[in-house]
């Protein structure tokens, strides 16, 4: 028989090292993956005091019912109800209260069940009795490799909108959320595994250590604990990585907000898209920066991504049709559109190099438009675009790009909505620093130096 007094806190004439181990255990969430109660009883009296909370997942609660739940009422553990609901919005509110009667500290429901679902559970949440579950959104399994970081940020950041105290995430995504939904919100961490374990049919993994120290809440682990010879000693050796991790995160703690400009930057940077050196701008300007956002466009996670983020600034223009500058603003151009759910056309040059709507599109006269490129540096092409465009009768309602290098020193009569504005110096050519030091420039783009 399990008793309570085997999980009693230490007594209050500790060492500082011990209250660090008492604060880092409570970080612990057991996961029951077993078949029986009795197997879960067995695996909870040989942690002992070491963890701080259980997980009660769908194997367990599908074989025993509200008993995996009420069993561990006198142990004073706290137990993470982790069903994952995902069904219409009435079903999942019905399944928050009924799971509200439990009396489980946290409840798991999928954030990709959509924006009712979840607000649905945050009000049947509120209307139960104190003390209330908190509700974790699930962003993407832990075994799924392929997975767009940014999705996951963006799906935690739903969960936070929607009303849900946290998100459930792996730890490679855990900096991320952290940044962009705050200190106070709840995030959750499975995929944990102590260095030199196997990783199992989890992808996206890390250690205990560097989970916390990117500002995990609470880890969720099972067979590292469960299946070693000494699971007390396993539990322990994770709380000693955790309690090192958190005196880590308290002295380098910081304030940094996510935006998406610096989201972006990220992306930028992990793409290799920003680059330093000496080189000639297609406007004919030398630069000491080049943002080459091909590279950025090459991967499909971020295109998207980009497109989207670029999709909701323009929105407020009210647009019909995205009408992209080729070649820079082909694929930012054709992801805005869809983020929109509107055409894309874009604008190239003809034989002569004048900018021109080729390939039998078209534009009605009245139609709102806005021009998307990749950068505008000087605005030349953007220009050519608006002129185009008009030539046709539509109406310009705004330009948008990824990245703005102008300054604010572009010709356009449109605003210009971008998402992330990068300072660099540029010089004619006879003004350059690094022309007179004998460097020579590089053009990076994609075509000759032009009036862009």
């Amino acid at each position: 028989m399990i008793e309570a007094e085997d999980f009693v806190p230490t007594e209050p004439h500790t060492t500082v090292a011990q209250t660090a181990h008492t604060g880092a255990r409570a970080r612990i969430i057991l996961a029951l993956d077993v078949p029986s109660l009795d197997a879960a009883r067995d695996l909870v009296a040989r942690v002992g005091r070491e963890i701080g909370a259980l997980k009660v997942g769908k194997e367990l609660f599908t074989a025993c019912g509200p008993e995996a739940v009420h069993a561990w009422r006198n142990l004073g553990l706290p137990v993470f109800l982790d069903l994952k609901f995902h069904d219409i919005p009435n079903t999942v509110a019905a399944a928050v209260r009924a799971a509200g009667g439990l009396g489980a500290r946290w409840l798991s429901l999928h954030t990709s069940g959509g924006a009712d679902m979840l607000t649905a559970a945050a009000r049947a949440r509120d209307a139960l009795p104190e003390p209330r579950p908190l509700l974790l959104g699930v962003t993407v399994l832990t075994s799924l490799g392929d997975t767009d970081p940014e999705e996951v940020v963006e799906r935690a950041l739903l969960a936070q909108r929607c009303g849900l105290d946290g998100a459930i995430a792996s730890p490679q995504e855990v900096a991320r959320i952290r940044a962009a939904c705050g200190a106070d919100f709840l995030i959750v961490t499975p995929g944990v595994r102590p260095a030199g374990s196997s990783a199992g049919d989890q992808r996206r993994v890390a250690t205990p250590h560097d989970a916390i120290r990117d500002g995990a809440d609470l880890l969720v682990i099972g067979r590292p604990i469960a299946a070693a010879t000494d699971p007390a000693a396993a539990a322990r050796a994770i709380a000693a990585e955790v309690a090192i991790a958190l005196a880590e995160r308290t002295r380098t703690a910081t304030t940094a907000s996510a935006t998406v400009a610096t989201r972006l930057v990220r992306m930028l940077e992990e793409s290799q898209a920003l680059l330093s050196g000496h080189f000639l701008l297609s406007s004919g300007l030398h630069s000491d920066r080049y943002v080459q956002c091909a590279k950025l466009l090459q991967h499909p996670q971020y295109a998207r991504r980009a497109g989207m983020w670029l999709g909701e600034k323009l929105r407020v223009h009210q647009p019909e049709v995205v009408l992209g500058v080729a070649l820079g603003g082909l694929v930012i151009g054709q992801e805005t559109a869809a983020a929109l759910g509107i055409p894309a056309l874009f604008v190239e040059r003809d034989a002569n190099g004048a900018m021109a709507l080729r390939r039998g599109f078209a534009l009605a006269p009245g139609t709102r438009v806005v021009v998307v490129d990749d950068v505008c540096t000087r605005g030349g092409s953007f220009a050519e675009a608006i002129t185009v465009a008009r030539a046709h009768g539509a109406e310009v309602v705004a330009a948008g790009a990824i990245i703005d290098r102008s300054g604010g020193q572009h010709p356009l009569e449109v605003p210009l909505d971008a998402l992330l504005e990068v300072r660099a110096e540029a010089y004619p050519a006879g003004d350059c620093p690094q022309c007179a030091a004998g460097t020579a420039a590089v053009k990076p783009g994609s075509r000759p130096q032009s009036r862009a």
